[in-house]
């Protein structure tokens, strides 16, 4: 696993830093989030919507993904209620390792941007099964249709709402239609 947060946690790690490292979006500096330390260890991250070991994997399949970040180190005072996380950091790679399997496993399947998503009717008085998270994306589906909204106001990593979305295909719980395009006035 080549990402480059690793060698900056571990440098943190080794003078035992309290603080925020900020990710920062390398093209317009725009803040991403935060990997937050307390003697040492990671005790939360925040990366886009996500908070906690959640955002901990997004951070590494994007990065995985070759999105690169720029890190600046803010220490500061941190209080242990803070903590959200409460692995090693050795067992977070590892948990990682697995996220990054599964998100390639699933990511070439991601549905095009130009498309709508949406919830057949006539199936939601039907009693088909549904995992907790096809129900998050089901969810999400009553407010967003548009592919990329519905992957931004989901609280799942990409690969889960990739996932649920095959999976909910399947079950024939949802249609997909075509966006049309706006016409250009001349």
């Amino acid at each position: 696993m080549d990402l480059k947060f690793v060698p900056v946690v571990e440098e943190q790690m080794s003078v035992n830093f309290t603080g925020k490292v900020n990710l920062l979006s390398p093209f317009n500096h725009q803040y991403l989030g935060h990997l937050l330390f307390k003697d040492g260890k990671i005790i939360d991250v925040k990366y886009l919507q996500l908070t906690g070991v959640k955002a901990f994997y997004q951070l590494g399949i994007k990065e995985h993904a070759l999105e690169r970040h720029q890190y600046i180190v803010e220490p500061e005072i941190v209080s242990s209620e803070e903590q959200r996380i409460h692995y090693p950091f050795s067992v977070l790679l590892n948990k990682l390792d697995k996220q990054i399997k599964l998100y390639e496993i699933v990511n070439n399947q991601r549905p095009p941007s130009n498309v709508k998503i949406l919830v057949d009717a006539s199936m939601i008085n039907s009693n088909i099964d549904c995992t907790p998270e096809e129900f998050k994306v089901l969810t999400v589906l009553t407010e967003y249709h548009k592919v990329d909204d519905i992957y931004d106001h989901c609280d799942l990593l990409d690969y889960e709402v990739t996932s649920s979305l095959i999976t909910l295909r399947k079950k024939n719980i949802l249609k997909i239609v075509g966006v049309k395009r706006e016409s250009q006035t001349v």
